[in-house]
């Protein structure tokens, strides 16, 4: 069960990284596509670890890596659209609902993994108490489902990058799979250019980076580019130990954890939003606390029946 420990790891730090996607889109950098840029960008320092394990594998391993990697950017870009249209503790939740389900099915079929009944009772769980912590019941309000096609869509390219990933890592060693599938998170944030919107979005902002400005506004850059390299090691480690997690276990049951992130995301926006109540903008009544507090008790039993 080691591979449990480092995926519980992975979505605390996930969960934090959320909470300052939100913060960065709402205040720091509005434009999602210069955000998923900058992303890609800094996986770049995952070239650091080349001398630990980096090799030739072949054309179809290396195309396979890569694609997983662009993918991955584009499911990036997704959740960041979702996040500027909903609340985080909407928005995540539904995400990690969506990409269980859909790993579980695509890892079921192509991947040919199957689950013991614990496992399976685990995974019910989890992405039960995932579902409860999103949706408010009953479905009344239309607010949950603002972006709800671009949390669709980020789920189930997230699912397809997450299993190309197992697949990638099943077949060679854990780092060189890490390192193909970073250099295809590069070249899907290069692919951005491709798109004129996105392309002039993102060369204002080297713009806006260089330009001479005031005291106080290049105060402000620094402070959010402080923000974003903080928030992107949280990611960057968060994503080592989903990837380690997944080389170790089922990439079905690793993503089925992902629902504990959304214990940590509740948490950690109750804590904030009195902060910010302007860009963490959770009400949260009775019922839905009630509603809520099931939900973590179902993540739990589902944690529970994981590692007995």
């Amino acid at each position: 069960m080691n591979w449990l420990f480092f995926a519980i790891a992975a979505y605390f730090l996930l969960a934090l990284s959320y909470v300052l996607d939100k913060f960065l889109l709402a205040d720091r950098i509005p434009k999602p596509a210069v955000y998923a840029f900058y992303v890609a960008l800094l996986s770049a320092a995952s070239l650091t670890l080349i001398p630990f394990g980096f090799y030739w594998q072949g054309i179809y391993w290396m195309a396979l890596s890569l694609l997983s990697g662009v993918i991955f950017i584009y499911a990036l870009l997704f959740y960041y659209q979702a996040l500027k249209r909903n609340e985080v503790s909407r928005v995540a939740p539904l995400i990690g609902s969506i990409v269980p389900t859909a790993t579980f099915l695509i890892a079921a079929v192509f991947l040919n993994e199957r689950l013991t009944v614990e496992n399976l009772g685990g995974f019910i769980f989890l992405v039960g108490g995932g579902f409860l912590i999103s949706f408010d019941l009953p479905l009344r309000s239309r607010k949950i489902f603002k972006g709800f096609y671009y949390s669709l869509a980020s789920g189930i390219l997230f699912a397809i990058a997450y299993s190309f990933f197992k697949y990638v890592y099943g077949n060679g060693e854990f780092i060189n799979g890490f390192i193909w599938t970073r250099l295809g998170l590069l070249a899907g944030g290069l692919s951005l250019f491709a798109f004129p919107a996105f392309r002039k979005s993102i060369v204002s902002s080297f713009r806006g980076l260089f330009k001479r400005s005031k005291k106080i506004r290049r105060r402000r850059n620094m402070a959010t580019i402080a923000l974003f390299i903080l928030n992107k090691i949280f990611g960057g480690s968060s994503s080592i130990l989903v990837n380690y997690a997944i080389f170790l276990g089922s990439v079905s049951l690793v993503q089925a954890v992902s629902s504990l992130q959304f214990v940590f995301v509740l948490m950690l926006v109750a804590a904030v939003s009195v902060r910010y109540p302007r860009m963490f903008n959770e009400k949260l009544y009775f019922w839905d606390w009630a509603q809520k507090i099931g939900a973590v008790v179902m993540i739990a039993a589902g944690i529970g029946l994981l590692a007995a």
